[in-house]
């Protein structure tokens, strides 16, 4: 069985109009929607030199958010900003070759010529010197081939940039990975070695896995322990969204009342990808006035685009897996699984319920979220839930 990965819903362009409604990249503050609150405390942090770790559920904009911090922090004279997603490595030495390739990329895209220099620092990994087939601009790829280059390398770059006469942000986006490696991770433990040693240099940890990400912060024998600033990142205020939705449709000539704009946000439940997602295929369809009409087709649409990616996913579970998670998505939301009537209404039987949940969360079909001293499950990828609830 593998794990759920969110589909990958597209792009798109449209008459050669940009599509206000990005799902892949950062674009800018224009098309990027709120998070003012979560920006200043991220600022505050960076301010006053305090470590972060920021989590949220896959794709509610997490990555999006530390983009648009670094585009902030970018405009600063003295600051410079590193971003590296770790999500596909599979070792220490993966990770560090991640970490400094990113990090020799924003030296040289701020400080120009240093890849004529890069051999001072990085002579003995060997670095190779290539060029960006997009940019035609060169970069330095650098591998650490065993685990005793780790921590040297890592002494490496944290000499460079500890030399640098500016401030340097650096967000290592879904580092919950390192839970994952093969060969136990010692990771943190190097990188602890050097928080607060270079007055220069400031971290955030982000990922989208919460009870690794917290096994690895919270935890009193790991090297983050209390080490960090914890900040949940929650879905956008659904009137500020709304509102954000509204002026990128009417800006286009599009005319769409707030009722279908507050509907559809509903069906995608604020889910800012899946929300974002389906107001780009809206768009693209340049309907003069959009209203239920229209958007019952794009809900169509998306259901059976996806389809057979569902029910690929309903063939990796066992017949009370999948009962348990078609229950909790009609359900909505389950506080739950030993409910005696949603175990009758879905003919389960306890043990069976409680089997399956744990499955069904190892694999991130369902999400568990903590509200009031409360746990509720509900399933992880919206259109995913919509789609189980026609079945």
């Amino acid at each position: 069985m593998h794990k759920l990965r969110f589909i990958n819903y597209g792009s798109f362009i449209v008459n050669n109009m940009e599509n206000p409604f990005v799902t892949y990249h950062y674009a800018g503050p224009a098309y990027f929607c709120d998070r003012e609150t979560e920006l200043s405390k991220l600022l505050e942090a960076f301010d006053n030199h305090r470590y972060v770790l920021l989590y949220s559920m896959r794709r509610l904009g997490k990555s999006g958010l530390i983009h648009h911090l670094h585009q902030v922090l970018n405009k600063r004279r003295n600051v410079m900003t590193i971003y590296c997603d770790v999500q596909n490595t599979r070792s220490d030495q993966e990770f560090m070759t991640k970490l400094i390739s990113a990090a020799i990329a924003a030296v040289e895209k701020s400080k120009k010529g240093v890849i004529a220099r890069i051999g001072k620092y990085f002579g003995a990994l060997r670095p190779v010197l290539t060029f960006d087939p997009a940019t035609n601009l060169p970069t330095i790829e650098v591998q650490v081939h065993d685990r005793q280059q780790v921590q040297s390398s890592l002494d490496i770059l944290m000499e460079m940039l500890g030399g640098l006469d500016q401030s340097v942000q650096i967000a290592v986006d879904e580092f919950q990975q390192i839970s994952n490696y093969e060969v136990p991770s010692n990771i943190d433990a190097t990188l602890r070695g050097y928080l607060h040693k270079i007055p220069n240099t400031h971290f955030i940890f982000s990922g989208s896995q919460r009870h690794l990400l917290l096994e690895l912060f919270s935890d009193a024998k790991k090297p983050f322990f209390s080490a960090t600033d914890h900040m949940h990142l929650h879905p956008l205020d659904p009137q500020i969204y709304a509102d954000f939705i509204l002026k990128k449709f009417r800006g286009s000539k599009q005319k769409i009342s707030m009722e279908v704009v507050e509907h559809i946000i509903d069906w995608t439940r604020i889910h800012t990808y899946h929300t974002q997602y389906f107001c780009n295929r809206l768009f693209a369809k340049r309907h003069q006035e959009i209203g239920p009409k229209q958007v019952e087709e794009i809900k169509s649409e998306v259901l059976y685009t996806f389809e057979q990616s569902f029910l690929q996913l309903q063939s990796t579970l066992s017949r009370n897996q999948w009962k348990c998670l078609r229950g909790i998505a009609h359900e909505n939301s389950v506080e739950s699984v030993s409910n005696k009537e949603f175990l009758q209404k879905y003919n389960l039987a306890q043990s069976s319920a409680h089997q399956a949940v744990h499955v069904l969360l190892d694999h991130e079909l369902i999400y568990e979220e903590r509200k009031d001293d409360k746990l509720r499950w509900f399933v992880y990828d919206p259109f995913f839930s919509r789609w189980l609830e026609n079945r």
